[in-house]
């Protein structure tokens, strides 16, 4: 919904309080007078209660005993102005760019076409309104002819944006992606679905890894990260729990505790997707499967009674990945094999 309402209209609903109205006409002469703050909240509470037409007993009361009635009260407040307010209702295609807006009457105001890049392909707009949104978490600019994605610029002639991603090499090599299937995907913070890791806290270390930072060193703990909405990071992983010597070779599982600050490194696995962050957000929010040190090519069918974090970071994001493509087929066929659905 888009609600105008012209400045000229704005000022008109300037008005004073009932507190202010009766101290600058309440002394003895007809002048000013200065009530303590006590009252002020008071009468506050009482104007409150008589503009949504809900006076309580308590403040009837508090009228009665000063000689006074609701009805006396609301005389002496200023009349509450209603300004007049345009309002269009927004009509977007399945990636929420707006395609047009229609009055309340229902007639078609203003009607735009666009490529699957977001360029303007054509516009009616016989009322000159300014419709500045594009694709999700974008605004035209006008001066620049770019839109604005909240962390950088976005170039919708060249498909992909002008300034780097604000989370550097930690999204991935390409600093200016913007998804490579903008037909279905989204990118409306310009981030990335995320997988991390950092050293093991049971061994300890710096870096990305327990013991020496090098390829095929298996020491390490992983987990996603995914957008929250907010301009940040939500993080999920699987752990052990930790309470005995046995626990991190079997037992028990529990949700981990990871943040992508913390993280060694971080490395772009989906781009901006909706589907596919709500359903690891899900994810991260379910029960985990009970901890193994071994990972899942010692045991190809375990029903995912046991992961450790590596596996189910994998498990848990291609599942996903399959759910939002429609691959049921092979879904049951990894819920067999890893136990994860």
């Amino acid at each position: 919904i888009r609600v105008e309402t012209a400045t000229g209209e704005l000022v008109k609903t300037q008005r004073r309080s009932l507190a202010d109205a009766l101290q600058q006409s309440g002394g003895e002469d007809g002048g000013s007078v200065v009530f303590p703050p006590v009252l002020v909240q008071m009468l506050d509470r009482l104007e409150s209660e008589i503009l949504a037409d809900r006076v309580s007993e308590e403040s009837r009361r508090w009228l009665a005993s000063c000689g006074l009635t609701v009805e006396q009260m609301q005389n002496q407040m200023d009349p509450v102005y209603t300004p007049a307010r345009k309002i269009h209702l927004y009509h977007c295609d399945h990636r929420g760019l707006p395609l047009a807006l229609v009055s309340t009457e229902g007639a078609t105001a203003w009607y735009a076409e666009y490529d699957e890049w977001g360029n303007l392909l054509n516009e009616e707009n016989p009322h000159q309104l300014q419709q500045l949104i594009r694709l999700p978490g974008q605004q035209y600019d006008e001066e620049s002819g770019l839109y604005y994605n909240r962390h950088r610029y976005y170039d919708p002639l060249q498909g992909r944006y002008i300034t780097q991603d604000p989370i550097g090499l930690k999204g991935g090599w390409n600093f200016y992606q913007y998804p490579l299937n903008p037909i279905s995907n989204i990118d409306p913070l310009g981030l990335e679905t995320l997988k991390c890791i950092k050293p093991l806290h049971s061994m300890g270390g710096t870096g990305e890894r327990s013991g020496p930072d090098i390829w095929g060193n298996p020491f390490y703990h992983q987990y996603l990260c995914v957008p929250d909405g907010k301009g940040d990071y939500t993080c999920g992983g699987q752990d052990q729990r930790g309470e005995s010597k046995g626990d991190g070779l079997w037992g028990p599982g529990k949700a981990s505790n990871d943040t992508k600050e913390a993280a060694g490194r971080c490395d772009l696995v989906e781009t901006d997707n909706s589907c596919v962050e709500n359903c690891l957000k899900g994810k991260f929010k379910e029960v985990r499967p009970r901890y193994s040190v071994l990972p899942d090519i010692f045991t190809p069918i375990n029903l995912g009674l046991f992961k450790n974090c590596q596996d189910w970071s994998n498990d848990s994001l291609e599942t996903c990945k399959m759910k939002c493509s429609g691959n049921n087929i092979g879904r049951f066929i990894r819920f067999v094999f890893t136990g994860v659905m």
